[in-house]
């Protein structure tokens, strides 16, 4: 199939509805960069009860999808000197919040938590995990 280059000079119109769709969805995407600095395998998951966290309201978005992770109960093995990415898709948060914090809700110790992160216009963000 041969490719078609449009003309620098056509005019591509967008629906104005579409526009609103995108708009509306605004998934909050934060990519984790997790490093093992031990001398011992470590283990690593994301559990469902993961949630960006406004600082000044307390409002919470939910996690929707992570990819190139395992869920709890299962874990992902990062050997030491080892660097484990990941990627975590979230529901929008009110475009009024200024800074929020990556937060993991479990029972047990050593959750991800991650505070005063601060919105950017492009709701993509580059976080370190360790």
């Amino acid at each position: 199939m041969p490719i078609v280059t449009p003309d620098i000079n056509t005019k591509i119109e967008i629906d104005p509805e579409i526009l609103t769709q995108i708009e509306e969805e605004g998934q909050i995407i934060v990519h984790c960069h997790y490093h093992n600095f031990t001398l011992e395998v470590m283990g690593i998951r994301v559990w469902k009860s993961t949630f960006l966290v406004c600082d000044a309201t307390g409002l919470q978005s939910q996690l929707i999808k992570a990819f190139d992770i395992c869920y709890q109960p299962d874990w992902y093995w990062v050997a030491p000197g080892e660097t484990k990415r990941f990627t975590m898709v979230f529901e929008p948060l009110p475009k009024s919040v200024v800074s929020f914090t990556l937060m993991e809700i479990i029972n047990q110790p050593g959750p991800f938590i991650v505070s005063g992160i601060v919105r950017n216009n492009s709701d993509v963000y580059n976080l370190k995990l360790d």
